[in-house]
């Protein structure tokens, strides 16, 4: 599992880090809803599965 940081703090100067697998889920995590930015899920999917084929490949 991969975490990432949000790019905008909260209220409080604090930046968030959030698992892989709630980018780009439907539901705000980041301060700024960053982690739902819709050109930013259609790159993050688009890698995600291109990922997961090239991982499947070599499986016997």
């Amino acid at each position: 599992m991969d975490r990432f940081a949000c790019p905008t703090p909260d209220r409080m100067g604090r930046y968030r880090c959030i698992d892989d697998h709630v980018l780009c889920d439907g539901f705000i995590d980041c301060p700024n809803g960053e982690d739902e930015d819709r050109q930013a899920c259609m790159f993050y999917k688009t890698v995600s599965v291109s990922r997961y084929i090239f991982r499947e490949s070599f499986r016997p």
